[in-house]
């Protein structure tokens, strides 16, 4: 017996001490460069010992104590191996990772983090997008020494050249850009995302985004040129997708408050909460823009929110949910004929006109680790949105009268959207590493689309009168899609990229039309039409240096007709019923890279085909009034070039090379040459004619600045003339057509960091008070010409807790 007990007792002890060896280790595997967590990551200390991080890059497991040599591996990084004692518990243990020298991974700058450029060029993988052979930029706005309370595209997209702006307001509510004589309205051409998930109205058959993020609370903006047709879909522009901030993985709790005033009673209050608890990372922030306007009769309301919460399952598994909300109320001015421009382009002849949009976006988002080779994302999400008008659609030259009943234009989006992709790394010669990626895409949508008149006033009113609704259309639309790109690394210097897209769209609508209310006899529509096709491309890079890369791209490119352009009821406008879908493609051929740690340069030139193009024709009717029949005039294409170039000149100086303080010179510039050809024999009148809303240059230059806790920009731009329709008209009598003056603008932001809590800054957008415009339109928001705002002057003040 007492044998047994002895037994048994040191059988405990054993145990006891056996437990007493096992001890925890923690910590986090951060970029070297960036000190930022590398989600997913691998610890292995043996064969049977993978550890794998969160997506904070956060690690935690329990070990014996002992010697170990351990290895540290993350898709995009040099693999790390390296010895570890371990003779007790270890928290805070922080292994960094060398970005590899083939891949240039999404920059996200904190603090003072020096970087040669706001703009990062993407040359391999990130997560489940492949980059390699693309023409893309990354724009860093964690830095940018801008105002971003106004969302003015002309200083956040400074860097990127080619980006041809309208102007829609004063405050960037609604983003209007495109590149290569494409059309800049509401930023169609571009396939528009937040987050990696679409926030435009309708991608197949609307296109067109009247919300914009606000760019406080955005990390990046990531663009990927007309090659992004075969990973994204549709549209000739390519990818633009917003990334959010996500909450600091360091602490529990951050708060940031930025309060902005300005000229014309401009008011903006940016508020925003993050961090980092256990498992969950959360963010959510909340802002609110007002102002009276620069000219007569342009007030608005802007309110958005936005939550973020990430909960790590498990260390590989972390699902997320993502709620955004946008709503706005504003005042359209209407337009103005030429003269009247020249007269006082801050009056107006509208008081009647008014636009409201109300967005509401939910995401699902997955992301699982199978391990360091395998990476897979999944993303379901909804659109459920409205967008409003109402006024008077005469043309400016006919004097709105009070009396008369106002046109309402009403649209509801009901969208349903389910997206996977998978990224499967792998060695095909020796250790060079390729990539495959695939993905599928599954789309149901439902517009609803409805016109007709308002009673008499001047509110903003948007309800359609019981008997004087002229139509009332549904456009559902479905699209399934599926996808694949393979990088074949064939040396360590070259690579090349195919890849395919199969889609499946078909575009419905149902409805009636009234065309005279006074009868309210309706003629009925309804129409079906499916397309199925492949896009194919293939892209090749070859590494010159370690930093630097020629690249070549031939994607093909779709665009289906957009229902806004068949169905619509509007003064001085017609449509022609046989609209043909757009087919096409963009080639790109760039070098790119990093120089003497001061240099950032990227030149490339391009060619875009752009088949059944639509652009609207001036045409007479038999009373001698003038107005514009869209249509598909003929083929167009657009050739040029693009060089973005940033020198440090600070970092020149040997004592300075690795400061964090800059002083650089940037240069953004692009030649389009955009023109009609293959055109019918009855419309030789067009052939050679060039394309509307594209400037032959656009140039825009600065000074950027960094001195310990100064910081700020000095920005000149350029834009070239262009005309507004493919006639190339010089001048209408009502304003709606004809040219757009050749414009240039001086923007100015400095900033002081008070304290690490406190920092304030002063702007002033249009310095020079340039008078110019960059529309002409038909309808909302004028018709005729839409003037840009003059000189504004800005305050922010900023605190972080």
């Amino acid at each position: 017996m007492f044998k047994k007990i002895t037994l048994l007792f040191f059988v405990l002890l054993f145990a006891i001490a056996v437990k007493a060896q096992l001890v925890n280790v923690s910590g986090y595997v951060k970029d070297a460069t960036t000190h930022e967590g590398i989600a997913y990551a691998n610890i292995s200390l043996s064969k049977n010992a993978l550890y794998t991080c969160d997506i904070t890059g956060h690690f935690s497991f329990k070990t014996a104590t002992g010697k170990y040599q351990i290895t540290i591996k993350a898709a995009g990084y040099e693999p790390q191996k390296l010895d570890l004692e371990v003779t007790g518990d270890i928290s805070n243990q922080v292994f960094e990772l060398i970005l590899s020298t083939r891949q240039l991974q999404t920059v996200n700058v904190k603090g003072k983090q020096q970087h040669l450029s706001d703009v990062q060029l993407l040359t391999q993988t990130v997560g489940t997008t492949i980059y390699a052979g693309k023409k893309n930029e990354l724009i860093d706005l964690n830095n940018l020494p801008v105002n971003t309370a106004i969302n003015s595209a002309r200083q956040v997209y400074s860097k990127v050249p080619g980006i041809n702006i309208i102007e829609n307001d004063e405050a960037g509510v609604q983003l209007g850009i495109a590149t290569r004589g494409l059309n800049p309205n509401r930023t169609t051409e571009f396939n528009s995302r937040q987050n990696g998930y679409d926030i435009a109205a309708d991608p197949i058959g609307y296109p067109e985004t009247y919300y914009t993020p606000p760019t406080d609370a955005l990390d990046n903006i990531e663009i990927i040129r007309g090659a992004a047709s075969l990973q994204y879909g549709t549209q000739f522009g390519g990818l633009l997708n917003f990334k959010f901030k996500q909450g600091p993985v360091n602490k529990p709790f951050e708060l940031v408050s930025k309060q902005t005033v300005g000229s014309y009673g401009f008011f903006n209050s940016f508020n925003s909460v993050g961090g980092q608890s256990g498992k969950l990372n959360y963010c959510a922030f909340y802002s609110y823009k007002r102002s009276d306007g620069w000219r007569d009769n342009t007030g608005f309301d802007v309110h958005n929110a936005f939550v973020s919460l990430k909960y790590a399952i498990t260390p590989k598994l972390t699902l997320g949910f993502d709620y955004t909300f946008m709503y706005y109320q504003l005042q359209q001015p209407g337009g103005f004929t030429d003269q009247q421009f020249k007269q006082n382009p801050r009056q107006s002849f509208r008081n009647r006109n008014w636009f409201s949009a109300n967005w509401n976006i939910p995401a699902l988002t997955l992301d699982y680790a199978i391990d360091s080779a395998n990476l897979l994302t999944v993303k379901a999400y909804a659109l459920l949105a409205d967008r409003k008008n109402v006024g008077d659609l005469d043309p400016i030259n006919i004097v709105d009268d009070p009396t008369k009943p106002r046109t309402v234009m009403n649209d509801d989006y009901r969208n349903f959207y389910t997206e996977a992709r998978f990224i499967h790394h792998y060695n095909l010669v020796g250790n060079l590493r390729s990539s495959f990626l695939t993905g599928v895409r599954f789309y149901h949508g439902n517009t609803h689309r409805v016109q007709g008149y308002n009673y008499t006033g001047a509110d903003a009113n948007f309800s359609i009168k019981d008997d004087r609704t002229q139509l009332s259309y549904h456009f559902p639309a479905y699209n399934a899609a599926a996808f694949a790109e393979n990088i074949f690394q064939l040396t360590d210097k070259f690579s090349i990229t195919p890849g395919a897209r199969f889609e499946y769209i078909q575009t419905n609508s149902n409805g009636y039309t009234i065309a005279d209310s006074s009868t309210n006899v309706s003629t009925p529509g309804n129409e079906k039409h499916t397309r199925k096709f492949a896009l194919l491309g293939v892209g090749l890079d070859y590494k010159v240096t370690e930093k630097s890369d020629v690249y070549m791209n031939f994607s093909q490119n779709y665009s289906p007709i957009n229902f806004g352009d068949i169905v619509i009821l509007q003064p001085g406008m017609k449509v022609d019923p046989n609209l043909k879908d757009v087919k096409g493609y963009n080639f790109d051929l760039g070098y790119r890279g990093q120089f003497m740690n001061a240099l950032t340069l990227d030149v490339s030139g391009y060619y875009l085909l752009y088949k059944n193009r639509i652009g609207s024709l001036a045409q007479t009717d038999g009373g001698g009034d003038v107005y514009l029949y869209e249509t598909n005039i003929s083929d167009s294409r657009s050739a040029g070039a693009e060089l973005f170039g940033e020198l440090n000149i600070w970092h020149l100086l040997p004592t300075h090379k690795h400061s964090e303080n800059k002083l650089s010179l940037f240069a953004s510039l692009s030649y389009t040459d955009a023109k009609y050809i293959n055109v019918p024999d009855d419309r030789k009148q067009f052939y050679n004619k060039r394309v509307e809303y594209a400037p032959h240059w656009i140039g825009r230059y600065g000074v950027d600045f960094l001195f310990k806790d100064l910081s700020g920009s000095v920005q000149y731009s350029y834009t070239d003339s262009q005309f507004s329709d493919a006639t190339n008209a010089f001048a209408s009598n009502n304003g709606s057509i004809g040219t757009i003056p050749a414009y240039h603008t001086v923007d100015v932001t400095v900033g002081y960091a008070l304290s690490k809590k406190w920092k304030i800054s002063v702007s002033g957008n249009n310095i020079t008070d340039e008078k110019y415009f960059t529309r002409r339109t038909t309808g909302f928001p004028g018709p005729g010409i839409i003037p840009s705002e003059g000189r504004a002057i800005y305050g922010t003040l900023q605190f972080k807790l």
